[in-house]
């Protein structure tokens, strides 16, 4: 008997498909701790594609099954079978819900079914039903006066619309809770405390677990704003002071400020939006997604932002670092995108212009001033528009082309190694197989022009390029229309309700 037992475990073979996973899901969670991948980008991706695992593990185990048949021709073998263990299968089903759950946080949507709640801000809210309810608040502000708004649960909206020098609040509750009345005493604790110190008004609103308050504030045009939200968006517009914004776990926008900004996120999956700012903007921390336009006034980036930055219409000095890349121009009359594509490109830009950068293609497109570019691993191609300053672009592998102004003068020095130079200009090429230079004096002379590559060919020739203008217009900063909230009452299979 147990001869024959032995013999039975011998014709079994377990699969390889277990090892593998390990093996995968190992390396990818010891890149994500030491930050080699980014975590937000590789979530969504996983929500997105993780039904590919399932084929992968279909393919593997289709491939053991040919090699088993072929192994089995051999009459001299003895017959066994492949066995997918429980463990594996396991692995393979938590897989699955991460992934499916995944998607639905990337998709931003709440699971309600049979009394359970999910929203990805929010694990509080994973049992009990919703109960909404409403209530407004009018606050006198002091002439001049400040305001300091802390929501710890909840968006915060500001509107510099308010015209009888009162603050005037809108609060919507969302309460999850098993009974009418644990909703109505959960709400009576979300009730926002204001205090002062000196001119400054301070709004605060309780942070209470299972339970989400949205504030709508109108403000005073003239009120300097400050806005802290820990697990919400923070929205404000048509303010002409100073503002701060702060989002832990949320999106910023920001619209129709006259005074500087000052903006920080903490969430690999949050976006910053600012479009007609008056005194410029400083951003910190890290994200996802940038989108600036109609900026008059310095800009400053610092931190990690993981998704596409899109600039437009800077009126004043750009300062963008990141572990990424680094991009600084004194005006940006045009459009630049610096994301995880792999082409950067700028139009319309005033310099001294400096990029820096790796896997990436740089595209310059009618670059006035001083322009200096270093990458590696991609081309770089540059468009100057007079008036052209000196320009120095280093490459570390890859091509260069370059088309500067017709009739315009300056020294040159160019150097290819593994690479071949062509230029439209009445110039020798010196060099022999590995190794070309161009060095000279075009036209009168004037800056000088440095193009150094390896493992690519280097280009430049004159070209018909307009100049940008050297005084572009103001931008124009809009006055938006209040937001208005409806205060209709929403409920859920409870009710509370405030005034």
């Amino acid at each position: 008997m147990q001869q024959v037992s032995f013999q039975m475990r011998r014709m079994r073979r377990g699969s390889i498909l277990g090892p593998l996973l390990l093996i995968a899901a190992g390396a990818v969670f010891f890149l994500l701790e030491i930050g080699r991948i980014n975590s937000a980008r590789f979530w969504t991706l996983y929500g997105h594609w993780w039904p590919l695992l399932l084929v992968a593990a279909g393919v593997v185990l289709l491939a053991e099954w040919a090699f088993d048949q072929y192994q089995l021709r051999d009459p001299q073998r003895t017959p066994y079978r492949r066995v997918v263990g429980g463990g594996v299968i396991t692995i393979l089903l938590i897989l699955g819900l991460v992934g499916a759950v995944e998607r639905h946080i990337a998709a931003g949507e709440r699971w309600d079914n049979g009394g359970w709640h999910f929203a990805p801000e929010n694990l509080d809210e994973l049992l009990g039903d919703k109960h909404e309810s409403d209530q407004t608040q009018d606050l006198a502000l002091a002439p001049g006066g400040s305001l300091n708004v802390v929501n710890p649960r909840g968006d915060v909206t500001v509107n510099g619309t308010s015209d009888d020098g009162r603050v005037h609040i809108s609060i919507h509750r969302q309460v999850y809770a098993q009974s009418d009345s644990e909703a109505e005493s959960k709400a009576a604790l979300l009730v926002p405390t204001t205090s002062f110190s000196g001119m400054t008004m301070t709004i605060t609103e309780p942070s209470q677990e299972g339970a989400r308050t949205d504030l709508v504030l109108t403000v005073p045009a003239a009120t300097a704003t400050s806005v802290l939200a820990n697990h919400g968006d923070v929205h404000i517009a048509s303010i002409k002071a100073p503002v701060w914004a702060t989002s832990n776990h949320g999106d910023i926008d920001l619209s129709a400020i006259t005074g500087s900004a000052m903006v920080r996120i903490n969430n690999d999956g949050s976006s910053i939006t600012a479009h007609s700012l008056g005194g410029g903007i400083e951003i910190q921390g890290r994200g996802q997604e940038l989108a600036l336009t109609e900026i008059v006034g310095p800009v400053t980036i610092s931190g990690d932002f993981f998704g596409a930055t899109h600039l437009a219409h800077i009126n004043g000095a750009i300062h963008f670092h990141t572990s990424r890349a680094e991009f600084q121009a004194a005006r940006l009359d045009g459009e630049a995108e610096i994301g995880p594509n792999p082409d950067l490109t700028v139009d319309q830009a005033v310099g001294p212009l400096v990029m820096n950068t790796r896997n990436h293609n740089v595209r310059l497109d009618r670059i006035a001033g001083d322009v200096s570019v270093s990458d590696r691993n991609g081309s770089i191609d540059l468009t100057a528009a007079p008036p052209m300053g000196a320009i120095n672009l280093q490459d570390g592998n890859g091509s260069v082309s370059l088309i500067l102004p017709e009739r315009a003068g300056f020294f040159v020095q160019v150097n290819t190694t593994n690479g071949e130079i062509r230029t439209g200009f009445p110039l020798s090429i010196q060099g022999g197989e590995n190794h070309k230079s161009v060095n000279g004096e075009v036209g009168s002379g004037g800056p000088q022009v440095r193009i150094t590559t390896s493992n690519g060919d280097i280009l430049f020739h004159p070209g018909v390029v307009q100049p940008l203008s050297t005084t572009p217009a103001a931008t124009p900063i809009l006055t938006l229309a209040p937001l208005r909230p409806d205060h209709a009452l929403h409920v859920g299979k409870g009710k509370a309700e405030g005034r």
